[in-house]
């Protein structure tokens, strides 16, 4: 089995310096929060996946408050005790239609053995992101967030994130936010720490 180098205190460091070395910004970032910046860390395997899917288009605040109130309604938080659970309960939890179509579909593949989310650990990051986005619900954003949150790789990076877009357009000093391209050619020189290089970003977008 191959061993992926992951996020830790070591690699973030590392991260950092590389980083400060390529981008003026980062290295004024860093050095104003004093090199500690928050992580973003979620379980590896279904509860993460779900709670990245009650992220989609919402708050931070708001999605967390909304899947507390769904992990108080799923123990253990399993698939298996997870559809058992009726949808007006979800309703309630303020979980959207769509998204417990979605949870439930997961649910479903992971107990039919379609889906094998440990198995994902053992693979390249385009694998990954390849195998997560051919299921229904979950596209590039919940993808690369699933690779850097719940399994904790250090090049993973979610170009369409309304947090990263906007401090990019704040740092580089642009009159518009940039597309999809922009930031993808933009994060060429930050790989192999583009997890890393969000978590930075991410951290002046909170202040605002």
């Amino acid at each position: 089995m191959k061993e992926f180098k992951v996020l830790d205190q070591n690699t973030l460091h590392e991260g950092y310096k590389y980083l400060a070395k390529k981008e003026k910004f980062f290295k004024k970032v860093l050095e104003e929060k004093n090199y500690e910046i928050n992580p973003f860390s979620k379980k590896e395997g279904f509860e993460g996946l779900v709670s990245l899917i009650v992220e989609q288009q919402l708050s931070v605040a708001s999605a967390t408050a909304i899947f507390k109130r769904i992990k108080s309604l799923v123990k253990p938080f399993n698939p298996e005790e997870f559809i058992k659970i009726d949808s007006e309960k979800y309703k309630e939890a303020g979980l959207s239609k769509q998204k417990i179509d979605y949870c439930r579909g997961i649910a479903h593949k992971i107990i039919e053995k379609e889906l094998n989310l440990q198995a994902l650990k053992k693979k390249e990051d385009h694998e990954v992101i390849r195998e997560l986005v051919k299921i229904r619900g979950i596209g590039d954003w919940t993808a690369q967030c699933y690779l850097m949150a719940c399994l904790r790789r250090l090049d993973a990076w979610p170009s369409s994130d309304l947090g990263l877009i906007v401090a990019i357009q704040r740092f580089k000093g642009l009159d518009e936010r940039p597309d999809y391209l922009t930031i993808e050619k933009m994060s060429e020189s930050w790989s192999p720490y583009r997890s890393i290089a969000a978590l930075i970003l991410w951290s002046t977008y909170d202040k605002e």
